[in-house]
């Protein structure tokens, strides 16, 4: 039998036509689009409206209005050192009350706020309905807002009229429940969570620099043990999956089966994810060999649902559990191109859920304590005694330990903290534990620094696109 023989033309004609095949593949893939087939903005919105939704029932209108009427603070006080009024000199503490006094129509409007359920926005995109390019101006109009109310509370505080001093406090922590949401955007959460923890830290405040009569402690106590016992706040960052769809639709390729890589023409798209460094180099393989779109929508699913058993866990819980949840989720996160930079992660709101949390707690605790020195002239040797003397609901719980927060009574005062994230007692160490009392002039001049960091980043985001 004679061996099958291939003529030199029609080996030539078979590489021609699969380097053709070749090329044309490589032209497709050049000219290909991504496919914009979900609204994902409309999305959100409609999944971050609240249940049977009324208009009537928004706080929107009454927060906007207090927005438009808000004067911003005067050049001259915006000092971060200083956040009691009698650090200011006369000077500056007379143009602190007039400031305050400019802001009377804002608090009117703020306070009809209060009255209402929710607060929700509906978001819009600068551009291309991009849920990447939505607007958040309201979120740093609310921290200004109630930075000007927890004054006029230390103002109230400083000339003795605690009970008014303490209706503001309260109402700033209720304006900090309305962002504290779970199917909201991680931004608005963190944001509810800021404005709680600024109100509490001025609390904190006013009781270290004035003595307090026992009906405005109870007022105070009783309030706020009223708000944590109908919280049923937990973090969430599902959100955040309607920004990552939506940047993966608007950069992949749709060849409907799910395959598709980045596509090279992505428009004005492209340029939010490289810099200019090696950006060839990279977009080429990404093109070509990089991971598929249904390759980064399952790692996008997993770490949503390992997010999800985090929420529902506490610091000290995940720290004695063999698995390393933020780990896993960090080792995803770095294993493409796309999570690199679009990647979410719940750790920064964890955190930040928990410290709010037991801060709260912590400031109900050392109200119930002020109350019972006053009552009985020693600070109680325990925080059980307090609930045993109906002082105290219950001892509050530190998050970052299997038990209570500490307390300990020193020569004339006491200590109460949190361990914090090293899971170590130190002792009330400022630096190493989370000390709620007594006060820590180092923590409120770093607190008040980040607050400011805090409103450039905001700034940023809305700039980014």
């Amino acid at each position: 039998m004679k061996p099958l023989r291939i003529s030199k033309k029609w080996l030539l004609a078979t590489i021609g036509l699969l380097l053709a095949l070749l090329i044309l593949k490589i032209l497709l893939l050049l000219i290909a689009e991504p496919k914009i087939t979900v609204n994902y903005l409309a999305e959100y919105n409609r999944t971050a409206r609240p249940r049977n939704y009324d208009p009537n029932e928004n706080a929107a209108l009454y927060y906007q209005k207090a927005f438009d009427a808000f004067v911003d603070m005067p050049d001259k006080l915006q000092k971060p050192y200083i956040n009691w009024c009698a650090d200011f000199n006369d000077i500056e503490r007379e143009l602190l009350q007039k400031w305050v006094i400019s802001n009377t129509l804002a608090f009117e409007y703020f306070r009809g706020a209060l009255n209402k359920p929710y607060y929700w926005l509906e978001r819009r995109a600068k551009k291309d309905n991009y849920i990447g390019s939505i607007t958040t101006p309201d979120l740093a109009q609310l921290r200004k807002l109630t930075e000007v109310l927890t004054w006029d509370a230390k103002l109230n505080a400083f000339k003795g009229r605690f009970r008014l001093a303490f209706e503001n406090i309260l109402g700033c922590y209720k304006a900090g429940n309305h962002k504290c949401r779970p199917n909201l955007i991680l931004m608005g959460q963190h944001t509810g969570l800021r404005i709680k923890q600024d109100t509490v830290r001025s609390a904190f405040i006013i009781l270290d620099n004035s003595k307090v009569e026992d009906k405005a402690l109870r007022f105070l106590q009783n309030a706020l043990q009223s708000e944590l016992n109908n919280d049923d706040y937990i973090p969430d960052i599902r959100a955040e999956k309607y920004f990552l769809y939506d940047a993966l639709q608007r950069t992949f390729i749709d060849n409907g089966k799910g395959t598709g890589r980045l596509a090279w023409r992505t428009g004005w798209y492209y340029e939010m994810l490289y810099d200019e460094r090696n950006n060839f180099r990279r977009r080429l393989y990404a093109c070509f060999t990089g991971p598929t779109k249904n390759e980064i929508v399952g790692q996008i699913e997993k770490i949503l649902t390992i997010s999800g058993q985090i929420m529902a866990k506490t610091p000290w819980q995940i720290k004695n559990e063999a698995y390393d949840y933020f780990g896993e989720i960090k080792n995803i996160n770095n294993g493409n191109w796309f999570l690199q930079i679009f990647g979410t992660t719940p750790k920064s709101i964890f955190h930040s859920y928990h410290k709010t949390r037991a801060q709260t707690d912590a400031l109900v605790a050392v109200l119930a304590i002020l109350r019972y020195k006053a009552d009985t002239g020693q600070f109680p040797k325990s925080l059980d005694k307090l609930v045993s003397a109906s002082y105290l609901q219950s001892v509050p719980m530190d998050s970052y330990s299997d038990g209570a927060l500490v307390y300990k009574l020193t020569e004339d005062n006491f200590k109460l903290y949190s361990i914090g994230e090293n899971f170590k007692d130190e002792g009330g160490a400022v630096k190493l534990d989370i000390v709620y009392w007594p006060i820590q002039q180092h923590n409120m001049i770093r607190s008040t620094i980040y607050q400011k960091t805090d409103a450039s980043l905001v700034e940023r985001f809305e700039s980014r696109y």
